[in-house]
């Protein structure tokens, strides 16, 4: 498939690899800043572009890969009528770029994704598009490097988002609060890795992963309702009022999410 990257950040950088690892061509990076477009196109081997006018008319695929932000602006400048045109983003609705085509869709990439880090093949992606035929194009497209993907709404897709930030956003929160106490304690983090490793295999584990409900796995004071520790455990947060805050409305979410499910 001949594909048109309209960005340079890191979903750009990372798609755009795993898309040339599964065979498929890359014509033109566009990005407005030349130094990290040009940087980009000569990894995928494509024509580097600085503004819409030079857009191939040749390419079966257009991927704006741009900050959501970006994306209001495109719409003044970018018209590409008749050409499939998604975007990766996952909380803008595809209605947004329906302005620049009638032939639309939704490549959302639902990994965290760093341009300088290695991507792995475990990146499963939620799709959607304006026509039958194109969805059917996304599939495929999907499919060829070798991903998981759900067909989704909107609605979807952003609950979704909501859901990645408390997976991956708000958990490395906390293993920087943790790194943290152990620093100004002269402690090793690296004595913590095990047990983060353990908390993700046992997800990966359960008798039916991604089914059962996490919680079931729930440990810690809160889950056995031990006040005394984690009365001890607010004490020794005293220097960081924010941090003992924190730890004390996530204990009563555990507090009361064991009561919902228990009864």
């Amino acid at each position: 498939m001949n594909i048109v990257l309209i960005g340079s950040g890191n979903v750009a950088q990372s798609l755009g690899s795993l898309l040339v690892k599964a065979g498929h061509s890359i014509l033109q990076v566009m990005n407005r800043t030349e130094e990290p477009g040009r940087k980009l196109a000569d990894l995928l081997q494509a024509d580097y572009i600085a503004g819409y006018a030079d857009l191939s008319p040749h390419a079966d695929l257009y991927i704006i890969a741009l900050a959501d932000k970006a994306i209001p602006e495109l719409l003044l400048h970018g018209k590409l009528e008749n050409k499939f045109v998604v975007h990766t983003a996952g909380t803008i609705p595809m209605a947004a770029i329906a302005g620049i085509s009638h032939r639309t869709g939704i490549l959302y990439p639902l990994q965290s994704l760093r341009g300088k880090a290695p991507v792995s093949g475990e990146i499963p992606f939620l799709l959607q598009a304006s026509q039958p035929a194109d969805l059917a194009l996304l599939q495929e497209l999907v499919q060829s490097m070798n991903a998981s993907y759900q067909v989704v709404n909107d609605k979807q897709r952003l609950q979704m988002h909501v859901s990645a930030v408390w997976v991956n956003n708000f958990p490395n929160l906390m293993y920087s609060i943790a790194y943290r106490l152990c620093q100004e304690n002269r402690l090793s983090f690296d004595l913590l890795l095990p047990l983060i490793r353990e908390t993700g295999l046992r997800l990966q584990t359960m008798p039916q992963p991604g089914a059962a409900d996490p919680f079931l796995w729930q440990t810690g004071p809160a889950m056995r309702e031990d006040m005394l520790t984690v009365r001890k455990h607010l004490e020794c947060m005293n220097p960081h009022p924010d941090w003992k805050d924190l730890y004390e409305h996530l204990t009563e979410e555990i507090i009361s999410l064991k009561s919902q499910v228990s009864d």
